[in-house]
């Protein structure tokens, strides 16, 4: 990943890595999600979500904008139907 690849790129790469066919990648989304330790099991917990848009460059996101002391930020692919779901 460059700080020029954009999420879209980035979910295509990821899915091809792992045997997923790239004509499903339309279906994945590239996810901020901040969170903090603490969760079951004492592992990461996220709390807030964000759906990253296809041409956002999720390396340029990361550098820009920093979570507060005691939070930390990763990014995950989830389904977007999941995330439709999530939000009804």
């Amino acid at each position: 990943a460059t700080p020029r690849c954009s999420a879209r790129q980035l979910v295509r790469e990821a899915l091809e890595r792992y045997g997923l066919s790239a004509e499903d990648f339309g279906q994945f989304a590239l996810c901020d999600v901040v969170g903090r330790p603490g969760g079951v099991g004492g592992g990461w917990q996220g709390e807030h979500l964000r759906e990253v848009g296809d041409w956002e460059r999720p390396l340029v996101l990361q550098e820009l904008w920093k979570p507060k002391a005691g939070w930390s930020r990763r990014f995950e692919i989830r389904r977007r139907q999941d995330l439709e779901r999530a939000g009804d």
